[in-house]
């Protein structure tokens, strides 16, 4: 942002390896995928195992790492079966607050139209960043800032005073609000640069290698690749978007994120595909330089038997931190964490939407 333009719940952004890319083009577009399953031609695709079909078959989530061209990209693929109807998951997402908020998500909140001071009421940041705050300078931060942000930080924070920690949070919840406002008017030129460390990094830029680097403007969405890299102008038809941010704690350090999710409705429902859900990240605040996941909610067409749809989550991530000798040993963390945190958020989205109406709980 110059506002906080700087470098997740479980659910890290990390995006979709070239495997995938063509698995997906293949299982959707091909017209003998409509006379096959939708899903038993992405996992022969995926080349899931006996095992890993039983553990589907079980109601257990199931997560690939993905291969990418790119050494600090991370990907994953992961399908979870759902017990409920696709309506019944985009009714409960779309009360975010409600819906993500617990272990791995302490805080979030969903910002209004228009965007207010006030959806950023509850945000805390952790000591740590308020601390390293104090003395962040251009390739020397430990929060992904642009300069124009650690001058801000430097210049309207008395850091002398007992209410520093207080002016801290005020520019914070500030230039978060400047930068979803300016982005919902301007779209990715609003998004800036990262200057925490080594080369400026531009945040569009990051956004654009990601979604072009597997020809993704030929999934089964028409118009949804190119609104994401064009938003807010081509938005499409029965599309509809929000704006939220989330404190993530996923083992490493705690990180905020500010997303803007698209829900989009599929009329016909190709190939089964009733809804594709994307979440793009906007900032955080340590770690990703850009993310996106999509979300397919996909008829069941395996078991007749059995009601319900699955759900097909497809992260991608840029990441900090891959080089030298630190990078070595920091991204197989980092990777071992984000499955395991994606394996586990699918789990507790199965439980959010096959539970009781939260209204009778």
């Amino acid at each position: 942002m110059d506002a906080v333009n700087g470098r997740g719940r479980p659910v890290l952004p990390v995006f979709l390896g070239p495997g995938l890319g063509a698995a997906l083009l293949v299982a959707v577009a091909s017209p003998a995928a409509q006379s096959v399953s939708f899903m038993d031609n992405l996992l022969r695709q995926q080349r899931f195992s006996p095992v890993d079909l039983r553990a589907l078959d079980a109601g257990k989530a199931v997560v690939k790492i993905l291969d990418t061209p790119v050494r600090r990209e991370l990907a994953y693929f992961g399908v979870v079966h759902i017990d409920a109807q696709p309506e019944r998951f985009v009714d409960r997402f779309r009360d975010i607050e409600r819906f993500e908020r617990g272990p791995g998500i302490p805080q979030i909140g969903r910002f209004g139209i228009p965007p207010q001071t006030e959806d950023l009421a509850s945000l805390t940041l952790p000591a740590k960043d308020v601390s390293a705050l104090a003395t962040c300078r251009p390739v020397d931060c430990d929060v992904k800032l642009s300069t124009a942000a650690m001058a801000r930080f430097r210049n309207q924070v008395d850091w002398s005073s007992p209410n520093a920690a207080l002016q801290v949070h005020d520019v914070a919840r500030t230039m978060i609000l400047e930068l979803v406002s300016s982005y919902q008017a301007n779209g990715n030129a609003a998004l800036g640069q990262y200057d925490d460390g080594g080369e400026s990094q531009p945040v569009a830029g990051e956004f654009r290698a990601l979604i072009t680097s597997d020809n993704l403007l030929s999934l089964p969405a028409p118009g949804l690749m190119a609104y994401l890299e064009e938003f807010p102008r081509g938005q499409p038809t029965g599309a509809e978007d929000f704006f939220y941010w989330s404190m993530v704690d996923f083992g490493l350090k705690p990180t905020v994120r500010v997303n803007h999710v698209i829900i989009y409705p599929l009329a016909g429902r190709p190939s089964g595909v009733s809804y594709v859900i994307a979440i793009k990240q906007l900032w955080a605040s340590h770690y990703f330089q850009s993310a996106l996941e999509l979300r397919f909610l996909v008829d069941d067409q395996r078991r007749a038997d059995r009601p319900g749809f699955y759900l097909l989550s497809i992260t991608r991530s840029r990441i900090d931190g891959t080089s030298g000798l630190r990078g070595s040993l920091l991204r197989p963390v980092i990777s071992y964490r984000s499955r395991t945190a994606v394996r586990g958020y699918l789990d507790y989205l199965k439980r959010q939407v096959e539970r009781a109406d939260p209204a009778t709980l």
